[in-house]
């Protein structure tokens, strides 16, 4: 028998052992690339002034009568641009490179100070701490699975000593993450409390975590309404699955929600509207409600809004990043026997639609993919060669800044022809934007400038960009256009 002290000092070892070997091969490497960064940065700024110096040169000359000197001049600064994308190119390499490899290390971080606070009032066997170990350092979730499903004799001693490690590692099936979820609350709950007793927090601090602690109640027992695959709230994430994985799941729908989206969509329950009605509707469906990090627009502290990040929903490499993280999770969650020989269907409202097509050029397929007013595509974006795509949209705030040109370069599910659509739905309010219409054809007919855009307009195309992802009586007909796409009428 290993005594409790001997068996805290193998844990350590075992825990800073895995530390070191990742900082040896992602941090040494991360911080080497910051140099190389700096420099190409440098690099690329430079080779930009001479892009545009070059440019003007071309504009000049375009305005004299000399041919020759207009050919020279359009030659030297096509050079110039395409040295200047060469170096913006490499320099994006680079910022990959070192994501990657600071991604890896912070895992790795994160898993070993886990590892170091197993529950003080669950005793741990040397086999189980060798079975996490083997876990934590599997390559990838097919693997974690393998492993997880090697050793049923320790799964439970696993969950019950490391529910915060199980609960989110990928390639642990979903209802084991759930039920080491399901443990991981109580503690998530004192620490709601906790904060919530500091004096001096601000009311809509004290709102926002008295909601999280009454959505985490619901995630307390075997049949509780909330299941949890995925929660930190200090990071901003959650993944709510509803509905539960059997060897009869046939359609499994991940639901990104939209631009604002915050943890306090999730425990009021806004955020699960969509992807509850469609997993109640159509037999044999397993929902995942997906937020893995702060969404653009979002205020982290009080679960609302924050005006000045709005900017972030219109950042392709923002969404970029975004769609790795969704890609990774989509290997994770289909390596469970139960949920990866499914449909795989994908719906993504307002900007969760550029995190879901980014997560395709990350290397995510899934069979539909349903745009719900969604935002744009990423320029390198390319349609599944087997994936259906539908968009589903009211005349919006979005579809109006959509038709001016200034969202996605233009790059949106409405104007591409993998996107099928039909006409807009009809807003309970729409007789106003109307009203409104005549208006600008009147503005236009006096011949002023045609875009007229009235500022009462705005709550109607608001209020219409929010229906979408609700399952209210006003948002129905849309409602049945994606229960028809998802069961396949």
């Amino acid at each position: 028998m290993i005594g409790p002290d001997v068996a805290l000092a193998q844990t350590l070892a075992e825990a800073l052992t895995a530390y070191a070997q990742a900082h040896d091969a992602h941090a040494q490497k991360a911080n080497a690339l910051i140099e190389e960064i700096e420099s190409a940065h440098a690099q690329h700024e430079t080779l930009g002034r001479a892009a545009d110096s070059a440019g003007r040169g071309a504009l000049a000359a375009s305005r004299l009568d000399d041919p020759a000197a207009l050919e020279k001049a359009e030659g030297e600064a096509t050079a110039q641009i395409g040295a200047r994308d060469r170096a913006e190119e490499e320099l994006n390499e680079l910022w990959s490179e070192y994501e990657r490899h600071f991604g890896a290390w912070e895992e790795a971080y994160d898993a070993a100070v886990r590892a170091l606070v197993p529950s003080e009032s669950v005793p741990v066997t040397l086999e189980a701490r060798d079975f996490l170990d083997a876990l934590l350092s599997a390559d990838t979730p097919e693997d974690v699975l393998l492993l997880w499903l090697s050793r049923p004799e320790l799964q439970d001693e696993v969950i019950d000593a490391y529910p915060e490690i199980v609960g989110a590692m990928d390639g642990i099936p979903a209802l084991v993450r759930v039920a080491a979820n399901r443990l991981n609350a109580p503690d998530w709950i004192a620490e709601a409390e906790a904060d919530l007793a500091v004096e001096g927090i601000s009311d809509e601090r004290a709102a926002f975590l008295r909601s999280e602690i009454a959505y985490l109640k619901q995630a307390l027992s075997d049949d509780a309404p909330v299941q949890l695959y995925l929660y930190d709230r200090d990071s901003s994430r959650i993944v709510e699955m509803i509905g539960t994985p059997s060897p009869e799941t046939e359609k499994v729908i991940t639901y990104v929600p939209g631009t604002f989206t915050s943890l306090g969509d999730f425990y009021r329950g806004g955020a699960q509207q969509i992807a509850g009605y469609l997993a109640d509707q159509v037999p044999g469906t397993v929902a995942f409600v997906y937020k893995d990090g702060p969404f653009p627009g979002e205020n982290t502290d009080v679960g609302g809004i924050d005006m000045f990040r709005i900017g972030e929903a219109n950042d392709e490499d923002r969404a970029l990043a975004a769609g790795r993280q969704l890609a990774r999770f989509e290997a994770g969650m289909r390596a469970d026997p139960l949920l990866g020989a499914a449909e795989q269907d994908a719906l993504g409202h307002s900007w969760g639609l550029s995190n879901v097509t980014s997560s395709e050029v990350a290397g995510a397929d899934y069979d539909k993919v349903i745009s719900l007013s969604g935002a744009g595509m990423p320029e390198a974006w390319k349609p599944g060669q087997d994936t259906t795509y539908t968009d589903l949209s009211y005349n919006d705030i979005l579809q109006s800044g959509q038709g001016l040109g200034i969202v996605w370069d233009g790059n949106n599910p409405r104007e591409h022809p993998a996107f099928e659509h039909g006409e807009y739905y009809e807003g309970p309010h729409d007789d106003e934007l109307a009203e409104s219409a005549a208006e600008a054809e009147a503005v236009a007919a006096s011949g002023y400038p045609a875009v007229y855009f009235p500022v009462d307009d705005i709550g109607v195309l608001m209020d219409n960009h929010n229906l979408i992802a609700t399952n209210t009586t006003a948002n129905d007909k849309a409602l049945n256009a994606m229960l028809n796409l998802v069961a396949g009428e």
